[in-house]
């Protein structure tokens, strides 16, 4: 077959396969588009409801003044990632009862809203997942052991899923779903309205779960299908007009999939004022300890919560005259996290001494407002400074300190307490006088509240504050803050497309087409290649000569040999790297496994098997590059788009290295240097096939684990290239050397022992 006719129908089968992989991208996002009955159609509701209730407050703002009155204020708490388990002796379900019998009594709030992951759906090794009932049992008998469940006619109390309360679930109506039988709500997210004759406050708690719950690790990413927008939209329609809206997910929105029924996510989260959420815990190395983001365009705070389990942290909230604050309070407990030797029979803990809690309402924290949501000239036209102060203990002092002066006026309780026993909700109000005005100088100011209780205890809070509309930075990137403000979809997406391409393009196909048009044979070839190798290898070592035997002292000179250096380096590891790819392109048995390989990245499933164990055959699924395909449908998860880049590094650190190593160095290099190159040595080698244990070989030991021996045999993009992989480092590189001759087109074996310019 003539050349440019090989070249053809390797493209054009190349670009079929493509096709082909466009067509299964297609189909795995297809549950995220709207249906053909809402496409394209808008709305208005909601926009108008929210520009009436723009046009009520500004009606009504003059007349509301933030002085000594305790009206208009509104406080909830917000707790996640619970993780109650019958093996972790640590944190967990002990930190969660002294949450409910020490946290919750001292706030007393109107509501609690928990974001998920309840319990920790592990097994006693903690490397596979499923759901233990007895988990269920404790984080239902903990509830139970308060009155959160009834308390103001059920509506006190809120829970939903997170990722590890539907591990190993194939779908929220299956047996195996312990969230509908021992929680709280027992539905998929809520809907919550506190109506007040001050304002409508409304709590919209969507499951970002995946439709079919996947035996870990398939599930850290979350999304929401069309016909879930469906519900959120609905929900946000009824929400419209409330003074605050705010929205509840176990999954940080960088980590979510939004579909659309007739109005992307962007539109409507506008609505919002707060998204709250949890599920990345602090990560490590500091690197989660802020996970906030605000996000101007859309004009809505984004507020990750540090867990439950192992940091035993809890957020108030109070919403005062429709200014939203907050702050972060972790358990007095002895030890963090807690010992908890009993396990789920953790026995009901006594309420144990708290530090009073401290939440300034008026001034704001600056680095926490929301312009697009809150009447934030009041502030301007405040007269006392509000503060509200939960303890345990009569509080014996509170001191207020203005840029470091202590304030001239002391603070005085105005709160009140409203409901029965059971059903009360304390507003511990503290006000100072103070005049506004003389602090509206176009600065930041900072303000310092003390509260100490009759037995010594002490909380100490501190907040910027000014009276414009822009807020402080928070300056947290390295702490979270970059995360929160990125789409993860976006850049998985993004780079595995980008790397795949040019993966393909310039180490295999480049290279074969290449080859296909050389006009001599491919050892003649080598040989033109090499003489200009060996001469820019020979000029780097002038230079590098010229360089390092220390009589040159010219700044200039030194720069400009340091400049050719780099560039005959450049050229000569690009031009080496490209003859040693067009010589892999040469060999069938090296080449054409390579192209599978590619291909079947693109349009075959990385692997299948048993992606839900407790659903039997109907847990059967594949992990395609873009998404997983179970049960006759499609979920667009972003885990799957992990695995496949790792496939992708791993195939493209291959293709970069194996044309490499089955080259004889005497091509690069001239005869005259008889040592065994670097890249050669043991060391490197050795680094290689750790590479591949490691990165390939142990994530694909993990996968049989978890998702049984079908992995194995079918796991075309992980288990099929780990032992392909795992054989050429074995041949080429601690068994037999290839290439005997550059001037042959033949491969003989030659022990690796024998050391000579012309073998590996």
């Amino acid at each position: 077959m003539k050349p440019i006719f090989k070249s053809l129908a390797l493209v054009g089968a190349t670009f079929l396969f493509w096709l082909y992989g466009l067509h299964l991208y297609r189909q795995a996002n297809y549950p995220l588009a709207a249906t053909s009955a809402a496409d394209g159609v808008r709305t208005t509701t909601q926009t108008n409801a929210l520009s009436d209730k723009i046009s009520r407050q500004q009606k009504k703002d003059d007349a509301v003044v933030l002085g000594d009155s305790n009206d208009g204020i509104v406080t909830f708490i917000h707790a996640s990632d619970v993780h109650i388990s019958k093996y972790f002796a640590k944190g967990g379900l002990v930190h969660f009862l002294h949450f409910l019998h020490t946290a919750v009594p001292l706030i007393s709030p109107r509501l609690v809203a928990v974001t998920g992951d309840l319990t920790d759906g592990k097994d006693k090794q903690r490397l596979t997942s499923l759901q233990q009932v007895d988990e269920w049992k404790a984080y239902e008998k903990a509830l139970e052991s308060t009155t959160v469940k009834t308390r103001l006619n059920g509506t006190f109390y809120r829970d939903q899923r997170g990722n590890h309360d539907c591990f190993n679930v194939f779908a929220f109506d299956s047996q195996d779903n312990y969230f509908k039988e021992y929680s709280a709500v027992r539905q998929n997210g809520y809907f919550l309205q506190i109506k007040e004759p001050f304002g409508t406050y409304s709590f919209v708690a969507t499951d970002g779960c995946p439709k079919h719950g996947f035996a870990r690790p398939l599930n850290f990413f979350g999304y929401l299908d069309a016909s879930d927008m469906e519900l959120l939209e609905s929900r946000m329609e009824l929400a419209a007009g409330s003074n605050h809206t705010f929205l509840l997910n176990h999954y940080p929105v960088s980590t979510m999939l939004y579909g659309r029924y007739k109005k992307p996510f962007g539109e409507l989260v506008r609505q919002a004022s707060v998204f709250l959420c949890g599920h990345l815990h602090h990560l490590a190395g500091g690197i989660g300890a802020q996970l906030q983001a605000y996000k101007t365009h859309d004009g809505y705070w984004e507020l990750e919560l540090g867990d439950m389990k192992e940091h035993a942290v809890y957020r108030v909230y109070a919403i005062d005259n429709d200014m939203v604050s907050f702050t972060d309070v972790t358990l007095p407990l002895p030890e963090i996290p807690m010992p908890n030797p009993d396990l789920l029979n953790t026995p009901i803990p006594s309420p144990i001494a708290h530090p009073p809690v401290v939440l300034v309402t008026s001034p704001k924290d600056a680095r926490y407002l929301l312009p697009k949501h809150e009447p934030l000239h009041r502030m301007l036209t405040s007269t006392h400074i509000r503060m509200l102060i939960w303890a345990d203990k009569p509080v014996a002092s509170v001191s207020v300190y203005i840029d470091g002066t202590m304030h001239p006026h002391p603070a005085v309780y105005r709160g009140k307490e409203t409901g029965s026993a059971d059903d009360m909700i304390k507003t511990p109000l503290w006000t100072v006088p103070w005049n506004a005005s003389s602090f509206d100088d176009g600065h930041l100011h900072h303000l310092e509240i003390t509260a100490i209780d009759t037995e010594g205890k002490s909380t100490t809070t501190r907040l910027p504050f000014h009276f414009s509309s822009d807020l402080v930075p928070l300056n947290n990137d390295s702490r979270g803050g970059w995360i929160m403000r990125q789409s993860f979809a976006d850049i998985f997406r993004v780079s595995g497309i980008i790397s795949y391409l040019l993966m393909t393009v310039f180490l295999l196909l480049i290279p074969r087409l290449w080859y296909n048009h050389i006009s001599v044979d491919i050892p003649t070839w080598i040989s033109s290649r090499r003489l200009e190798h060996h001469k820019d290898d020979a000029r780097m070592r002038h230079i590098w000569t010229t360089f390092t035997r220390g009589d040159i002292i010219n700044p200039f000179v030194l720069t400009k040999l340091l400049l050719a250096l780099l560039s005959t380096h450049t050229k000569f590891c690009v031009s080496t790297q490209f003859t040693a790819q067009v010589y892999f392109a040469s060999i069938p048995w090296l080449f054409w496994p390579s192209y599978f390989f590619a291909i079947a990245l693109a349009t075959l499933p990385l692997f299948t098997g048993h992606l839900i164990p407790s659903a039997g055959l109907d847990g059967l699924g594949s992990v395609y590059a873009y998404g997983i395909y179970i049960a006759g449908e499609w979920a667009p998860l972003l885990d799957s788009w992990t695995y496949a880049l790792t496939s992708i590094a791993s195939l493209a650190l291959l293709l970069l290295y194996l044309p490499v190593a089955v080259s004889s160095w005497s091509i690069f290099y001239s005869t005259s240097r008889v040592t065994r190159p670097w890249y050669r040595g043991a060391a490197v080698r050795l680094s290689m096939a750790l590479f591949i244990a490691i990165y390939i070989g142990a994530p694909t030991i993990m996968t049989v684990y978890t998702y049984g021996f079908t992995t194995l045999f079918l796991g075309y993009g992980r288990a099929w290239l780990f032992f392909a992989a795992a054989a050429a480092l074995y041949i080429l590189d601690w068994r037999y050397t290839i290439l005997s001759s550059p001037r042959e087109q033949s491969y003989t074996r030659v022990a690796l022992s024998g050391d000579s310019s012309d073998t590996n």
